[in-house]
């Protein structure tokens, strides 16, 4: 009997696309474990705990652009995935979380083992299905775009299940995921472009397919732009005459320079520079349109979104609107100064932690895979990582901005024909203590996991400096490179060479007296280039 339903559930996932499994294995779930370990053509991972697992699997379905199911036992390890699929949804990745129950007699009654799983996530998949040997696996309704639930009840498990070998229907034939289009997205833009004179453009995270349609659409268009690293435009030179430089008083920077900013194009994912969060109360003075593959305007009053695929979106649409001007040049001129006179900053504070970020980006290869995790690394990555000549592959996890499972995720991203840099802060490492179990398991021979060690969530002191918000700590992180068999380093400041080692765990550590100087200095340049007093000069 639990025979016939694994095989189902598992034929059903694999005429969606899905050609690989994280299993999270347990008693429970034991004949997704048998049927999976004798089934070659696969591609299974093995995690010892699910939340982590999960996030891998996020990874590993972005990196193949495929489902990838997640099997676990009952019980709480259902409850361990809700994280990753909070992610999933709000990404738009397409996880199949299948867990395994104790049949449906079981229900309400407080057995060993037994929860109600049925509908555990709410909102966050697309549909839930209650699966038994009487109730068949149809997943004709998925979009393939965001996660679903299949509960899966079994029957308690054979000692040594013995499974007849059979065979499953595994094409070659890839299933590709569809969207619900909004139509009339060009007239949409039109509308937004007709109603304004001084537009910026934001990009943030995109996938590759998208990246040409959208240089061509910001080349043609010639506004001022603020391009993201999860984009992977950041370094385009294509787009470099139009990039402002900084990542904060944008709008006080550009109406400084005679460009009063009176509408924001977003292009992807929903942005991380502080504008974004400013826009919440600037709704009668600046429209906002967006243009994403999720259906998520990122604003509490705004819900103008194209959702369709980007390229799609965007092919065979020419703008007639050309927003080039006197006062646009002087903005960007002022921004190319202001790249020079970070980069002056940088020099003067090496210890600091941007300016150590700094030093790391011109360490990395030039073609190499970086993962940004949340939080501060993603921002000081955008202020301060090197552009000139790089074509990085970025990746990040922004759909809740959360700092769980970051290195779960990007181990699930790694690529086996890139240098992998995945840089996080200490508290999201202690989140994820548990990702690197899984490097053995992966083929991706160089792999480095870079942890800056700031001593708490410094993200909150500028904002919040008593010691209670900040998580203060005095740890050090070679026992845990040393636990997972990493090589390992410490730097207090970046070498401009570094040998190459297959998988290494590097600790920056920054200079906080330096850091707070930095940013003091920093403070005072982006208020003189947006025209405010500092508190001293007023």
């Amino acid at each position: 009997m639990n025979e016939e339903v694994t095989y189902q559930v598992l034929q059903a996932c694999i005429d969606c696309g899905a050609r690989e499994f994280v299993v999270c294995a347990g008693s429970r779930n034991s004949s997704f474990v048998e049927a999976l370990r004798v089934e070659e053509r696969l591609n299974t991972f093995y995690w010892p705990e699910e939340r982590s697992g999960t996030f891998f699997a996020l990874g590993r379905s972005r990196l193949s652009n495929r489902p990838v199911g997640v099997i676990t036992t009952s019980g709480t390890a259902a409850g361990e995935l809700l994280p990753a699929v909070m992610e999933a949804y709000y990404s738009g990745v397409p996880l199949i979380l299948i867990t395994a129950d104790r049949p449906r007699r079981f229900r309400g009654s407080g057995a060993p083992q037994s929860a109600e799983q049925m509908n555990l996530f709410g909102l966050y998949t697309k549909f839930s299905l209650d699966i038994s040997s009487s109730s068949p696996c149809n997943l004709e309704q998925w979009d393939r775009v965001t996660p679903i639930h299949l509960n899966v009840c079994l029957e308690e498990p054979q000692k040594q299940p013995q499974f007849q070998g059979r065979s499953l229907n595994i094409s070659d034939k890839a299933e590709e995921s569809y969207f619900v289009e909004i139509s009339g997205f060009h007239e949409m833009l039109n509308r937004f472009f007709s109603g304004v004179k001084h537009p910026i453009a934001i990009v943030s995270t995109l996938k590759q397919s998208a990246h040409e349609e959208v240089v061509r659409l910001l080349v043609s268009l010639k506004i001022p732009l603020m391009i993201e690293g999860v984009s992977g435009l950041r370094e385009d030179p294509r787009l470099e005459p139009f990039k402002i430089s900084r990542t904060d008083k944008v709008l006080e920077t550009a109406a400084h320079e005679g460009y009063p900013v009176d509408g924001i194009l977003r292009i992807g994912g929903i942005p991380t520079h502080r504008i974004w969060r400013d826009l919440e109360y600037l709704k009668d003075h600046v429209k906002v349109c967006s243009l994403s593959e999720r259906p998520f305007s990122g604003l509490s009053w705004n819900r103008m979104v194209v959702c369709a695929p980007i390229e799609n979106a965007l092919k065979n649409y020419a703008p007639e609107w050309k927003f080039h001007s006197k006062a646009a040049e002087k903005f960007l001129e002022g921004e190319i100064k202001f790249q020079e006179e970070l980069k002056e900053l940088f020099e003067e504070e090496p210890a600091a932690e941007p300016s150590l970020i700094y030093s790391l980006s011109k360490l990395i290869g030039n073609d190499a895979h970086v993962y940004l995790g949340n939080s501060l690394p993603i921002r000081e990555w955008d202020m301060a990582a090197e552009r000139d000549g790089k074509q990085w592959t970025m990746n990040a996890n922004r759909g809740v901005n959360g700092i769980d499972g970051q290195i779960s995720t990007f181990l699930g991203l790694c690529r086996s024909d890139k240098e992998n840099w995945g840089i996080f802060g200490d508290l999201t490492t202690l989140y994820d203590m548990a990702g690197c179990w899984i490097l053995n398991q992966i083929d991706s021979p160089s792999i480095n996991i870079v942890v800056i060690n700031n001593g708490g969530g410094k993200l909150f002191k500028r904002m919040y400096p008593h010691k209670e918000m900040q998580n203060l700590h005095q740890l050090k992180f070679r026992p845990l490179a040393q636990f997972w068999g990493l090589d390992y380093v410490e730097w207090s400041a970046v070498p401009s060479t570094a040998s190459s080692a297959s998988r290494r765990f590097i600790e920056i550590i920054p200079d906080d007296e330096a850091t707070v100087r930095f940013w003091s200095k920093y403070t005072s340049l982006a208020d003189r280039k947006a025209g405010v007093l500092s508190t001293k000069q007023s």
